[in-house]
């Protein structure tokens, strides 16, 4: 594998401990989720007779986090 240059780093990524990128990921995570504007669905099982049932289903579903 070539690799030419140096990865590029933000200022706000370098040397973080990994301890503290994880509570900043975990921060930014549940902000958005507060932004988000559909609610986060409960774990469900869908069976689908068909791939044009399971297909039909999705188009009807107004909250893309179901699929």
């Amino acid at each position: 594998m070539k690799v030419v240059g140096t990865r590029r780093r933000t200022d706000l990524a370098a040397g973080l401990a990994p301890e503290t990128a994880l509570r900043r990921a975990a921060l930014l995570q549940a902000q958005a989720e507060r932004l988000n504007p559909y609610p986060r669905p409960r774990g469900f099982v869908f069976k689908a007779r068909t791939w044009e049932d399971y297909a039909r289903w999705r188009l009807a579903q107004s909250n893309p986090r179901l699929w």
